[in-house]
């Protein structure tokens, strides 16, 4: 009996080459549908990221012992590997202070590309015209007088590199007491400032001290200067600090001069140098204020006003008497020395120097050499 043969079926017919190729479309088909995936995963996590830091940063803020806070937005920029805050502010949430502690158009967190490719993961913390208020008050809750550990440990949250480039674009720093007569808001303003190095590391730097150069506008003329080198890492304060002041005029402190010392200035200009160097819990140093033009008294206008008159003429006698009658300058130096637990001035020498300035030799109100601000405006990133 003859057997039959069932006719072969399409699969059967297929060539082995035409196999192949079907099994290797079928590979890269789930391949795609894979790669899609996690290319969706992703753009929706970017799409949720800022939403995401938004509440984190929020939640981190408020957890800040005594104080609050508030963080509008926030966007990130992958490629640069960072994200900006903007617009922050941080009041104290105990007593009653009406300004807040700090605040901040922008607040730019980066990796440092620069030192990533020296083998060191740090970063950069860039502030775009922040504030910050330091506040008299007859109470501790209504004053504001600084951050401390908590501060840097909520930082460190919001940032998980090391930070090792600080740097400050148009800041204001303000001092003010409510209640005092008349109030008081001192204010330094035009604050550029650049720290390097803080990670203290060779890797990064050819020196392991860190830097701080700065500048700014004390009632918004003349300029304050800064150059402080400083070892961060060291558990006492170590530092070598070099400050200036320069062209203020002196009627801009008549403010503080009425509130604290019943008098004011009718003229003239203020300079001061400062030096400073602390290591091993202890330091020395000196303030050299010098007052330039010097004029208190005004009869017309103290006249009446008997006891300020009184002691506004007391003032301007002794300025008269003991400044440098050529120069018309009233100038000291007020040595400064001790513990950072028990600092005293020298009284003696300090009065000294007022008639060593009127007779001897004349103050400048200069630091020797030059202040070092050359770097104060470098940005590291664009902000947008």
């Amino acid at each position: 009996m003859a057997q039959t043969t069932a006719p072969k079926t399409e699969m059967q017919n297929e060539k082995p080459a035409a196999k192949k190729r079907r099994g290797y479309y079928r590979v890269w088909g789930w391949k795609w549908r894979i790669l899609t995936g996690v290319l969706v995963i992703l753009i929706a996590a970017r799409l949720y990221l800022p939403t995401w830091l938004l509440h984190y940063v929020n939640r981190k803020i408020n957890e800040m012992p005594g104080y609050s806070g508030y963080v509008q937005d926030i966007e990130v920029s992958l490629w640069r590997g960072a994200y900006v805050i903007r617009k922050i502010d941080i009041f104290k949430s105990e007593g009653k202070v009406p300004v807040p502690f700090f605040s901040s158009e922008t607040v730019d967190l980066s990796v440092q590309w620069k030192a990533l490719f020296e083998g060191a993961l740090v970063g950069n913390m860039e502030l775009g015209s922040p504030k910050i208020n330091f506040v008299k008050g007859p109470t501790k809750a209504q004053r504001q007088v600084g951050v401390g550990k908590p501060w840097v440990d909520q930082i460190k949250q919001l940032f998980p590199l090391k930070i090792n480039r600080f740097h400050v674009d148009n800041g204001e720093i303000h001092y003010r007491d409510f209640f005092s007569n008349p109030k008081l808001d001192m204010v330094i303003s035009d604050v550029y400032m650049t720290t390097t190095n803080i990670t203290n590391s060779q890797k990064l730097s050819k020196s392991e001290v860190a830097t701080i150069h700065a500048e700014g506008k004390p009632m918004h003329t003349g300029s304050i200067k800064t150059d402080v080198s400083f070892d961060p890492y060291q558990s006492d304060p170590t530092f070598k600090l070099k400050l200036e002041v320069a062209d203020l005029p002196l009627t801009a402190l008549n403010d503080l001069t009425r509130a604290y010392a019943l008098f004011d200035f009718e003229s003239g200009k203020f300079d001061m140098a400062t030096e400073m160097n602390a290591s091993g819990g202890s330091f020395s140093g000196y303030v050299e204020p010098v007052f330039d033009h010097m004029r208190i008294l005004s009869l017309q206008k103290d006249i009446k006003n008997p006891v300020k008159l009184v002691w506004e003429g007391l003032l301007e006698g002794v300025g008269i008497l003991l400044r440098n009658q050529p120069k018309d300058r009233f100038a000291t130096r007020v040595p400064l020395s001790g513990s950072f637990k028990n600092p005293h001035e020298a009284v003696l020498s300090t009065i000294g120097n007022v008639f060593k300035n009127a007779f001897i030799h004349v103050f400048t109100g200069k630091v020797p050499g030059s202040i070092d601000v050359h770097d104060v405006y470098e940005k590291q990133a664009p902000k947008e």
